[in-house]
């Protein structure tokens, strides 16, 4: 997982369809073990990774994509090796340069339900995304909705996507795309959420807000996808997911017994498994932005140029990697992690920590220093907002740094839907913005300025160049990936040439779990893993 990335667009684009993935250790033989598979998982993960809704079509956080995964198997599969194959879909092909995209879909299929999921049910759950009323928060972003035109079942249960724009990166949001039985989502309404019905390999039966979600293992699933190595329906019995909030209690659940699996382990507890051979420990390196905080560029002060880059030289991500979690982090420099496809290096040296030099700059923009050690300009002082989901002690460790220069950074907690709610109204400074995928056409999402204002949209910095937006569209335009790979680059030059996020760190994901737990497989994005092989001994 620390490699970069190698694979080239066209074997992300074009190398579809073939057997059986290696996911695991190898294929097992079922006739003389299978039997003595199963058990069940109790997982345990920080209470902030509880989703406003469990409905992956309209809520826009990763921990929904993945509860959802147990339930609904995606189109089409992305490896721990970074592949993409066979899923729901059993082949695909992309024409003209990716304005048109053909699914096969495999036959036999049923959701739990027993209704058929066909070309029919894959094309209803395309258009519920791509409409308006579903308010999709990012999955319409992910399948292209700018530039979608229409869904169309097409020959023998295959659909057929049409775009009137080439729109490449289609196999990464149907690897994370939930399909949902079209009954069960007609007949639940609003209230489907609790009631997902998918044709995964378990059924959620149960969600206690503040608390957790079962699912029980759906005898009836086939196993005919890439996800497992072995046919028929997943080993486990059932998993439950806890919801923790005290990362003591996460750091120790393990050791109680109330959890087989902690996924999301404080780091500092790290050194209480790392050697036990009781235990294993499998870290997940995420590609996509980190733990990024784009900057309010439409307000005063950060509105000035200067502001935002003084910010840039007052801070060192590798002093606060140390001094918070023992550099077990990752630091970040650039809006992408270096996980990401056409990652650009030099947003390592852009900004070297030079706190006279964001002195000097907050000079020049008029802030200048007070009695009470935070700078004025006519008469107000500079202070701001930073709107952050979790990670408190980055916003204190911030606010600390910041302080030396002369700023009053006053960092504030919320819970995701307030979050979004502030961004789309713009009442923040700074505040955290994170999407996770391979591709960096997140970039396209979060920073073209035409995206600005839009329903569910992330351009939440208010910033605008004509340059930048030049680049990023071009992104959109082509499938050719040396053309993408140099456009991509030009946008994270321009990004952090005019100092539009605040870069920090970014959390590897730690699962730990006791040797008991077999079958574990880490997906390609770090936070994700496959289940149907995973069983308890």
């Amino acid at each position: 997982m620390r490699s970069s990335v190698k694979l080239t667009r066209r074997q992300l684009l074009y190398g579809a369809a073939g057997g059986l993935a290696t996911l695991g250790a190898g294929a097992f033989p079922v006739a003389t073990r299978a039997a003595a598979r199963g058990g069940n998982l109790v997982i345990a993960t920080p209470a902030d990774s509880e989703p406003a809704s469990l409905d992956g079509q309209v809520d826009p956080y990763t921990s929904t994509f993945l509860f959802d995964s147990f339930v609904s198997d995606p189109l089409v599969v992305l490896t721990a090796d970074r592949k993409f194959v066979p899923g729901v879909a059993s082949s695909w092909t992309a024409a003209a340069e990716g304005r048109i995209w053909t699914f096969t879909i495999k036959d036999g299929l049923t959701f739990q339900d027993g209704t058929p999921c066909d070309a029919d049910a894959v094309r209803y759950n395309i258009e519920r995304v791509m409409s308006p009323d579903t308010h999709s928060a990012l999955m319409a972003t992910d399948l292209g909705q700018p530039a979608f035109l229409r869904a169309e079942v097409a020959g023998t249960n295959q659909v057929r996507l049409l775009y009137r724009e080439p729109f490449p990166e289609l196999l990464s949001g149907m690897s994370i795309f939930p399909i949902w039985s079209p009954a069960a989502v007609k007949q639940y309404g609003t209230s489907f959420q609790q009631h997902l019905v998918g044709e995964g390999a378990f059924r959620m039966t149960s969600w206690v807000r503040g608390d957790h979600i079962s699912f029980a293992r759906n005898p009836a699933y086939l196993g005919r996808t890439t996800l497992q190595h072995h046919p028929g329906p997943a080993y486990l019995d059932s998993i439950t997911v806890k919801f923790v909030g005290s990362a003591g209690v996460l750091g120790e659940i393990l050791k109680t017994g109330e959890a087989n699996l902690v996924m999301g382990l404080p780091s500092q507890a790290l050194a209480d498994y790392a050697h036990n051979p009781k235990y294993q420990i499998v870290t997940g390196y995420q590609p996509g932005n980190g733990l990024m905080f784009t900057m309010n560029t439409s307000r005063a002060p950060l509105n000035d140029i200067r502001v935002r880059q003084a910010l840039r030289y007052a801070y060192d991500q590798q002093r606060m990697n140390q001094t918070l979690y023992a550099g077990t982090y990752v630091d970040v420099y650039g809006p992408l992690t270096r996980y990401t496809l056409y990652y650009w290096k030099g947003a390592e040296t852009a900004y070297r920590y030079d706190q006279a030099k964001a002195r000097a700059l907050l000079d020049a923009a008029g802030w200048k220093p007070a009695g009470s050690g935070i700078r004025e300009r006519d008469g107000k002082p500079l202070t701001l907002t930073m709107v952050m989901l979790h990670h408190r002690e980055i916003g204190e460790y911030l606010a600390a740094q910041f302080k030396a220069v002369g700023v009053d950074l006053r960092p504030v907690v919320v819970p995701g839907p307030v979050q979004l709610q502030r961004a789309q109204s713009g009442d923040f400074d700074l505040i955290y913005e994170r999407l996770r995928t391979l591709e960096p056409d997140i970039l396209y999402s979060e920073f073209y300025s035409k995206n600005a204002g839009k329903p569910g949209g992330w351009a939440w910095s208010g910033f605008h160049d004509a340059q930048l937006d030049d680049a990023l569209l071009r992104t959109q335009q082509t499938a050719d990936p040396q053309v993408r790979a140099k456009y991509f680059a030009e946008a994270q030059r321009l990004l952090t040439q005019f100092a539009v996020y605040l870069p920090t760190l970014d959390d590897p994901q730690f699962f730990a779990m006791p040797a008991t737990v077999k079958g574990f497989q880490l997906g390609a994005t770090g936070a994700w893993f496959f289940a149907n092989d995973v069983y308890v001994e």
